[in-house]
């Protein structure tokens, strides 16, 4: 589960093709304020899939954002048509993140110095 998820039911749940929101209404509708990279930079608010949670939020609702005015803390949404909802990108499911799945799975033997060389391949010792 995202910490965006409440924007990702917001748009999905909502009648709205074309929403113009202000970044303060965003916040309201998330329960936390947006990191200050979204009040300074424009990329922030790209619709980029490649390992953005936020940005997931609203690409798995079906909607894309355009028209970002950092000066007036503005972005519009627009929901994209003929996008099934929820789409799922290389087999993940809305909502759900690997993020911590490993976790506790990896153990380290005591004493390992882990800035040395493995012993790997050209190393001159053997693995």
């Amino acid at each position: 589960m995202s910490k965006y998820d409440p924007l990702r039911k917001h748009l999905t749940d909502g009648k709205l093709t074309r929403w113009r929101a202000t970044f303060a209404e965003v916040e309201a509708v998330l329960g936390f304020s947006l990191p200050r990279s979204a009040y300074a930079y424009p990329a922030w608010w790209s619709n980029d899939a490649t390992g953005h949670s936020h940005s997931l939020a609203w690409l798995d609702a079906g909607w894309k954002t355009q028209d970002v005015d950092l000066q007036n803390q503005q972005v519009t949404f627009v929901k994209q048509r003929g996008v099934r909802q929820p789409q799922t990108r290389r087999g993940r499911v809305p909502g759900k993140t690997l993020h911590g799945a490993l976790k506790g799975v990896v153990q380290m033997v005591a004493g390992t110095d882990l800035t040395q060389p493995t012993g790997g391949a050209g190393s001159g010792e053997t693995p």
